[in-house]
């Protein structure tokens, strides 16, 4: 089945913009097909007319209208239904009070040919008319009809692009959003950055507490017997060789415990505990534990 939408040109009338099927909803332009399982739908009746959103992994894809009769399209093609329908928009233009042009073309509004992006677009009651300010900036007054009609543009350009609120699908496109920034940060996180602190500190600020992790680090006993063998500082005083060797140890012991953080998406390490153990038995040399852990933590 296939679907038109009204264009400025009739060479562009004469080229239907979508076709349907089980397979999904293709546009015939461009020949890119949206699958099936990606799909949703949102309809409303207007008359003899059906009027339907179609959103794309819970992102606006675009609006479409068919007859009455043939409502149920969508749903033939086992495409889901969905809570969130936007109202159409098409191309307007009309005039301010100085008598200049103005066209809106979603996502756009433009004047003295220059292009403004409805998302910064305002529109102040001065009585008499209306102020239209970007970002701040003043660019023209306007009666209240065309304020309407621009306010109207700027909420369905929002629509479109961060869903209609109080909507399931706004929330779930809220949900991936935030589940797409938490794994930006796990994928730029840079393990010799994360920070590993000995104890919880009121000017930090956490965010989130995600598990409690450890590192550890053995080393045979063998390289203690091979040191006191071959330096002569471990007679009657401290031993700065076995010394050395331990500070190597922990070391590597919170080296490791920094890349365990930053692999579950953390960026630092409160409450950091450093054991030391040995183990030994049937006559063999034994082995030295060195096991750090803390609990893994987002801070601000």
């Amino acid at each position: 089945m296939f679907f038109s939408k009204k264009t400025k040109t009739e060479s562009d009338k004469k080229t239907p913009m979508w076709s349907i099927s089980e397979k999904g909803l293709k546009n015939t332009i461009t020949n890119q097909l949206y699958d099936t399982e990606g799909l949703t739908y949102c309809s409303k009746v207007e008359g003899d007319n059906v009027h339907a959103t179609i959103w794309y992994h819970h992102k606006y894809l675009c609006n479409l209208t068919v007859l009455t009769s043939q409502s149920n399209v969508f749903r033939n093609n086992y495409i889901s239904e969905c809570d969130a329908f936007i109202d159409d928009f098409k191309d307007v233009e009309f005039v301010d009070q100085l008598d200049n042009k103005i066209e809106i073309s979603i996502p756009n509004l433009n004047i003295n040919s220059k292009s403004y992006v409805l998302s910064g677009i305002r529109t102040l009651d001065t009585n008499p008319g209306y102020k239209v300010h970007h970002y701040g900036k003043y660019i023209t007054t306007v009666n209240e009809e065309s304020a309407s009609i621009i306010e109207t543009a700027k909420e369905i350009y929002l629509q479109r692009k961060y869903g209609v609120s109080g909507s399931n699908t706004k929330s779930t496109l809220d949900e991936m959003q935030s589940y797409k920034v938490e794994l930006n940060k796990l994928h730029n996180l840079n393990p010799e950055k994360v920070l590993v602190t000995t104890e919880t500190a009121p000017n930090l600020n956490i965010l989130k507490r995600i598990d409690v992790i450890t590192a550890e680090c053995v080393y045979g006993m063998n390289i203690f017997m091979d040191i006191f063998a071959s330096f002569t500082d471990v007679l009657g005083g401290r031993s700065n060789s076995i010394q050395n060797t331990l500070r190597d140890a922990r070391k590597t012991a919170l080296a490791e415990l920094r890349k365990e953080a930053a692999s579950i998406g953390a960026n630092a390490v409160i409450a950091v505990d450093l054991d030391y153990s040995e183990i030994s038995g049937g006559g063999k040399s034994g082995m030295l534990f060195i096991v750090a852990s803390g609990t893994a933590v987002i801070i601000e």
